[in-house]
């Protein structure tokens, strides 16, 4: 009977000990932690609490939208920046289908739309070819007949050419870009409106971040109601 050293078992053990973590760390989801709440709901201009959560909101303005983004939000959507206060000891789910932002006046809700979605749409409204840089191009194009005549004057057949010109005009775009470009435009802007995204997930603590609504033509002067429908008692706040 031949026995190993108990150094060489020793080996082995602490070897696939780090192996086994390693494969563990890849299963971690991706999380983002949204914008840096208040000190209170109260410090936002809509603000109330339910069953001991509290939440705040606002309606940014389109410049305050286009100051917030690098991407022009305005061209597709409406932003509210919402920060959450859950009841202490008692964690809460939060999910974007949680929200609904309805028109006053209006019996039609409107539910956020995630990064991917605003993101698509944005890099679709920026298609090269409907943009108003336009240059136009020409080009000139020269053809020659030949064929045989009559000299009036003395009845006699003559050969000859004429020589006749065509002009083309094109209009070709200023902003035409590699097709890969389009592509590294939308994951830059789904990047960073993910990033700023309320978090969805379960939180114990105050959480912020901004919800996307696909509103792109808001009427002037409209006013919108946020709900909460994550509780039993939904939270209603009056947008100015």
């Amino acid at each position: 009977m031949i026995r190993l050293p108990l150094v060489v078992l020793s080996s082995v053990f602490f070897v696939s000990a780090p192996l086994l973590l390693a494969q563990g760390s890849t299963d971690t989801p991706e999380k983002h932690e949204g914008t840096a709440p208040r000190a209170s709901a109260e410090k936002y201009s809509a603000h109330a609490a339910q069953d001991g959560i509290s939440l705040g909101a606002e309606l940014l303005t389109r410049k305050q939208a286009s100051t917030t983004f690098a991407a022009n939000v305005n061209r597709c959507c409406l932003v509210v920046h919402v920060a959450v206060y859950p009841k202490k000891d008692e964690p809460i789910d939060l999910a974007l289908a949680d929200f609904t932002l309805t028109e006053v006046g209006s019996d039609v809700p409107q539910r956020p739309e995630s990064a991917t979605v605003i993101a698509a749409k944005l890099q679709k409204d920026k298609n090269p070819l409907t943009g108003k840089d336009v240059t136009p191009h020409g080009s000139v194009g020269v053809g020659y007949d030949t064929g045989t005549y009559t000299d009036p004057n003395t009845g006699q057949p003559v050969h000859g050419h004429t020589v006749t010109t065509e002009a083309n005009v094109a209009m070709v775009p200023d902003n035409t870009t590699p097709p890969a470009a389009p592509d590294r435009d939308r994951e830059v802007i789904e990047r960073e409106l993910y990033e700023k995204a309320l978090p969805e997930a379960k939180v114990s603590i105050p959480v912020a971040g901004y919800l996307y609504f696909s509103i792109p033509k808001p009427k002037k002067d409209a006013k919108y109601q946020l709900t909460y429908s994550g509780i039993e008692n939904p939270i209603v706040l009056s947008l100015p």
